[in-house]
């Protein structure tokens, strides 16, 4: 199978205790989807690492609403720069709040783009589209299945508009973000300590021909669509994993757990 370019990626940078030394060159982005946010050590260190905080809608009530008893007397450390949406799901009171605090609320009436969409637009708007970009997403796949899908679809479209954009999925317990048609080179996955070996290569935007390296259960010019054969539920094996797909692929890790910080 042809793999015409390289890209090499290091997860473990967005979720490392201490800021990226890199973090001023080109920082990444941190888009709040309307989810809770289960696991604050998890969500303070994706805040540490990006320098832009976008709330989409409701996602400014999830913020607030996570700091709660012990937590309740940093909330104003968390300001969003901006909340964008339609504004359907926003509450009052948590409008007041960031709104006292010199946060920006910008509603977006268009009707035929989710709150997704529309903050992706607005991110894509303030980035030069020339350099890569990364932008990591708090939410979720749990709960409705028609919204964990819409959100998998809306990844993918972002990602095919915009070529230099990079999409990082941190959901409840996982890490997930799109392999392109190339050969993928994971580094860090076991001496890191911040996952589990338990991964799995998902075709959930087409047939796919797939070769690997470092899994429990290597495969060499596989074919794989849903229906068919699918590398679920298979075990990294090795610090890097390789991967080389001829479409795009879902690449999902499960992340170890994190310490409490405060």
């Amino acid at each position: 199978m042809g793999t015409p370019e390289l890209c090499e990626l290091d997860p473990t940078i967005f979720l490392a205790e201490n800021d990226h030394p890199e973090k001023s060159a080109n920082p990444p982005d941190l888009l709040i989807l309307n989810q809770p946010i289960t696991d604050f050590a998890t969500f303070s260190r994706l805040w540490g690492h990006t320098n832009y905080h976008i709330c989409a809608d409701g996602g400014a009530n999830r913020l607030h609403d996570m700091f709660k008893g012990d937590l309740e007397k940093q909330r104003d450390q968390y300001l969003p720069s901006i909340i964008h949406g339609d504004l359907d799901s926003l509450r009052d009171d948590v409008r007041a709040y960031y709104e006292s605090h010199g946060v920006e609320v910008l509603r977006d009436g268009d009707q035929y783009s989710t709150d997704f969409g529309k903050t992706m637009s607005k991110i894509s708007a303030r980035d030069n589209a020339a350099s890569q970009k990364d932008v990591l997403i708090l939410g979720t796949l749990a709960g409705r299945v028609d919204q964990g899908l819409g959100l998998l679809h809306e990844m993918i479209r972002e990602e095919t508009k915009h070529p230099n954009l990079r999409l990082w999925l941190f959901s409840e317990s996982s890490l997930s973000l799109i392999l392109r048609s190339r050969r993928t080179v994971v580094h860090n996955l076991l001496s890191s300590g911040l996952f589990t070996e338990n991964l799995g290569l998902v075709p959930v935007y087409g047939p796919a021909t797939i070769s690997t390296a470092g899994l429990e259960w290597d495969v060499r010019d596989w074919f794989t669509q849903m229906g068919g054969q699918v590398s679920t539920s298979n075990h990294v094996k090795a610090d890097k994993v390789q991967v080389d797909t001829d479409g795009p692929i879902l690449f999902t890790i499960e992340r170890a757990p994190l310490e409490q910080t405060s």
